[in-house]
């Protein structure tokens, strides 16, 4: 099992959850990218949460399109979401939906089915 941190910045916070697996391990609510005074702020947190759990960590990075060259020193000028032996960084779209699909009616809810295959996806849809 993996370790995926999860980070959303917008205007006014910063949001991060980091999960091993299906079990959560950490929520916080952070300061904006706007008021960071040191650019290398996200990259110490997160070298430092790779070596405390002696992991390679996956960092979803969740923000709109237009928003994703240079957020919070993790993406190049592109968008790109770096690497490095700490951890990896995949910028998802926020804006960008998944398709809810069609759905069969009449055979029962299938819900419990639906969350598996989901959590099977990963976070990134795939």
């Amino acid at each position: 099992m993996k370790y995926t941190v999860v980070m959303i910045p917008t205007t006014t916070r910063t949001r991060v959850l980091v999960s091993h697996g299906c079990d959560e391990l950490l929520r916080a609510i952070l300061p904006p990218p706007s008021s960071m005074h040191h650019e290398r702020a996200v990259i110490a947190f997160l070298q430092g949460l790779s070596l405390w759990l002696d992991a390679k960590l996956h960092v979803v990075l969740s923000v709109d399109e237009r928003e994703a060259g240079f957020c919070l020193a993790l993406t190049d000028e592109m968008g790109i979401g770096m690497r490095s032996v700490y951890f990896d960084v995949e910028v998802h779209d926020r804006r960008a939906r998944r398709r809810r699909g069609q759905r069969i009616r009449g055979i029962g809810d299938f819900a419990d089915l639906r969350q598996l295959y989901l959590r099977w996806l990963g976070p990134d849809g795939n």
